[in-house]
């Protein structure tokens, strides 16, 4: 699996996801928006509204995306459209913007739903931003498609995955050294940490 998985990241072939959920639950996912990039180009995406279980939109939720509670009333549940979800996420390296909540979301919603929870490796691009460019004072999604000049329809769940892919494949070509972390599934788990280490050693 680490071999494939460096293959595909060599290549910049990876999957980028964005969940944004009804309420404070995360299993209330109520859109996702994700890409397939293949050669550090996207070529394929897809995004959907969807219902969770407990249909309840809370203010401040809404205060973010914009998403009402009658949008989603006849949207598709995560069982539903969980054929094509899959095929992005099936033993692929997933990035996502703060992946600790959107793997967590996807999770939940699996769970709530009773669909297997897929077998992925997992990248976070605000710790590759970190690392790449941490002379950023921020490394927020908004503010890196800001300094890159990137379209960016903010909370839109395509929209951010869009973005979030970009930021990776730039990272990945940014020539910093990223040590990845094989031994879990977030493959950046601790980089910050590993990085400062093999500077140390130089």
């Amino acid at each position: 699996m680490k071999t494939a998985l460096t293959r595909a990241l060599a290549s910049l072939d990876f999957t980028a996801i964005d969940f944004e959920t009804a309420n404070e639950q995360r299993a209330s996912a109520c859109a996702v928006g994700v890409v397939r990039v293949r050669g550090g180009q996207i070529v394929e995406a897809y995004e959907t509204l969807l219902r969770p279980r407990e249909l309840r939109v809370d203010w401040r939720n809404y205060q973010v995306h914009g998403i009402a509670l009658e949008q989603l009333r006849d949207a598709p549940t995560l069982a539903e459209i969980w054929p094509e979800l899959l095929p992005y996420l099936h033993e692929q390296a997933v990035v996502a913007h703060n992946s600790a909540f959107d793997v967590s979301v996807l999770e939940y919603s699996c769970r709530d739903f009773g669909v297997p929870i897929p077998s992925f490796h997992s990248l976070c691009s605000v710790k590759l931003a970190k690392a790449v460019w941490p002379q950023l004072g921020s490394h927020r999604l908004n503010v890196l498609a800001d300094y890159f000049q990137l379209e960016l329809d903010h909370h839109d769940a395509l929209s951010d995955a869009r973005a979030c892919a970009e930021i990776t494949v730039r990272a990945f070509r940014a020539g910093v050294e990223l040590p990845l972390c094989f031994k879990q599934r977030e493959l950046t788990a601790g980089l910050a940490r590993r990085l400062g280490q093999s500077v140390r050693r130089r």
